[in-house]
């Protein structure tokens, strides 16, 4: 293996473990906000994620893992709605305007995959872990300018438009 390369990897994956070190110990750690509770939804466990970005990381799961539990004919309403979510995040809107978009989007969705998603309790790790896999490039403030929250809506609409396609 050439020196340059055995750098690259010891680089990466020092560069990798101090990430995961530094969020999970909150340290300058993305910027979440709280999990908002919703019926139907668990947020009470440790490092619970928000009901919509649970949702996210769902459908984005099941896209990638059995593509047909998302009807390809729902993609593009549910790309639009989920556009629609996002701004609200990004706009910091309050939580029953984010609720009731959500809740748009799980309209479309099928009730056993939505049942499904709903058990996984997705947590704070999870979401750093799709957040690393997927290449999410730290924007200049770094992670705590970040809205994850954002992020997850966001990729979520990509996948939905890529899948249409």
């Amino acid at each position: 293996m050439e020196p340059h390369e055995q750098f690259r990897r010891r680089f990466l994956g020092a560069a990798l473990a101090g990430v995961a070190a530094l969020a999970t110990a909150g340290c300058m750690g993305p910027a979440m906000g709280p999990a908002m509770q919703d019926s139907g939804w668990q947020t009470e466990y440790e490092d619970a994620l928000s009901p919509h970005t649970q949702l996210a990381l769902g459908v984005m799961k099941a896209l990638k893992e059995a593509p047909e539990r998302v009807p390809a004919a729902s993609r593009p309403e549910l790309a639009r709605r989920w556009q629609a979510l996002a701004s609200l995040i990004e706009a910091k809107a309050p939580p029953a305007d984010i609720n009731g978009a959500r809740r748009g989007v799980e309209a479309l969705l099928d009730p056993a995959l939505l049942t499904e998603i709903k058990e996984e309790r997705t947590t704070r790790g999870d979401l750093m872990g799709f957040m690393m896999s997927s290449g999410v490039r730290l924007p200049k403030g770094g992670m705590a300018s970040l809205n994850p929250d954002h992020v997850a809506a966001v990729k979520t609409v990509e996948a939905l438009n890529k899948t249409v396609r």
